[in-house]
């Protein structure tokens, strides 16, 4: 494999040979923090520019693509002029215009090198995936990672991420990027995918990210149940017993049932959801985003204002026993971001951009049946499950993984 690597390495233009370098390595930058990310995406903003000022090459201009990002990208830059101190809404907007020759780019080398790209790319980010999963275990075992980082939250795993409890979201794209390889280069290892599948649904749980291993477990299930190609009798019998191994770990295990079951006991009760938003500082966020919105329907506060607009007394509820933590960088929730940031202007425009795209690269899945198309549409479906709890839309970090999960999800459409 290697020596093919290196012939068809040989064989391609300078451009192209940046572009794979860079995007192989970019589990990489992840890890190192946001000034690798940044520079991972504006290298390729640069690259993207000499490539077009040397091949003349606009045919992106023909595709559907480009035009969705250009649309979506319009609708945060009218947003500016509505936001309640431009000067912070203007470098996230910015950071959306960066992602379109990113994508543009991702999507020419897919088309072009459609099995180059998946043996290479891919590849090259399983090797990473598996160096962090290593070091996931090893600090589950020994109470700190590999270079001595540890967190000081019961049942939470730090890994190379440091303070920045973030590795949950990291292990659950790349798995199931590692998941997509082994089962379209290696399908005649079934048993082993079931047995890989079934440890990292563990490793998940045991990272201790609540919503992160329950976007996980969705995004898995639905590969379990009707992808993988095993009798439906046998997944029956794996999940249950997986189910019974967790539940029998929770009652054993006092961080797991803390994390589990105690912080959570509320959503046990009648009108469950309800009382555990009252009872949880995600809940006193989300109030305080959705009174936000009540207050600037049309276009909201502006990007990366929520922070500065939720400390205002008005937004008080003592309804919410965490009102007083409403407080925060950002809603912790990707509906109640747009709509108390972007009001419905925004949040319309968003969900338009995104149903396209979604309908769009379905319709291509379904003509081609390409396994990593299909995880990055079913990780962008799950990553808009209401209420669940995620990172900041705008932020550098997740992000990233909402665009590489895009470009890979609009990659594949060949027209």
């Amino acid at each position: 494999m290697i020596k093919n690597i290196r012939t068809f390495y040989s064989n391609i233009n300078y451009i192209e040979k940046s572009l794979f370098i860079i995007i192989a390595f970019f589990p990489i930058s992840l890890i190192l923090g946001n000034f690798f990310i940044n520079l991972t995406f504006l290298l390729i903003a640069v690259i993207f520019i000499i490539d077009l000022s040397l091949n003349k090459n606009f045919s992106f201009l023909k595709d559907i693509t480009f035009w969705l990002l250009i649309i979506f990208f319009l609708s945060l830059l009218v947003n500016i002029f509505f936001s309640i101190d431009s000067a912070q809404s203007l470098p996230r907007v910015l950071k959306v215009l960066i992602m379109i020759p990113f994508i543009i780019q991702m999507k020419k080398l897919t088309n072009k090198y459609s099995i180059e790209f998946e043996k290479i790319i891919f590849s090259f980010w399983s090797v990473i995936f598996f160096v962090v999963t290593l070091d996931v275990l090893f600090e589950i075992i020994f109470g700190f990672n590999s270079i001595g980082f540890s967190t000081s939250l019961d049942g939470r795993i730090a890994s190379f991420f440091g303070e920045e409890l973030i590795v949950g979201s990291f292990f659950y794209i790349f798995s199931l990027f590692f998941i997509s390889y082994f089962l379209k280069f290696y399908n005649n290892y079934k048993k082993i995918a079931l047995i890989i599948i079934f440890i990292f649904i563990f490793i998940s749980f045991l990272i201790g990210e609540r919503a992160n291993f329950i976007k996980f477990f969705i995004t898995i299930l639905f590969i379990y149940l009707f992808i993988l190609e095993i009798k439906f009798k046998k997944k029956i019998f794996g999940i249950t017993l997986l189910f019974i191994v967790m539940s029998l770990f929770i009652n054993l295990n006092e961080e797991a049932k803390y994390r589990y079951y105690l912080q959570i006991k509320p959503l046990y009760t009648k009108d469950g959801l309800n009382n555990f938003l009252k009872q949880s500082k995600y809940g006193a966020h989300y109030n305080a985003a959705f009174k936000i919105f009540k207050e600037y329907p049309v276009f909201g506060v502006g990007i990366k204002n929520y922070r500065f607009e939720s400390s205002k007394e008005k937004y008080k509820n003592e309804d919410y026993s965490k009102t007083n933590l409403r407080w925060a960088s950002h809603p912790h929730q990707i509906h109640f971001e747009f709509l108390s940031e972007t009001g419905l202007f925004g949040y319309i425009s968003f969900l338009i951009f995104i149903i396209t795209s979604v309908y769009l690269s379905t319709k291509s899945y379904l003509k081609n049946k390409n396994l990593f198309q299909l995880t990055s549409i079913i990780y962008i479906v799950v990553f808009l499950i209401p209420f669940l709890p995620s990172g900041s839309f705008f932020s550098t970090y997740f992000s990233s993984l909402f665009w590489i999960n895009y470009a890979i999800m609009m990659s594949y459409i060949k027209k």
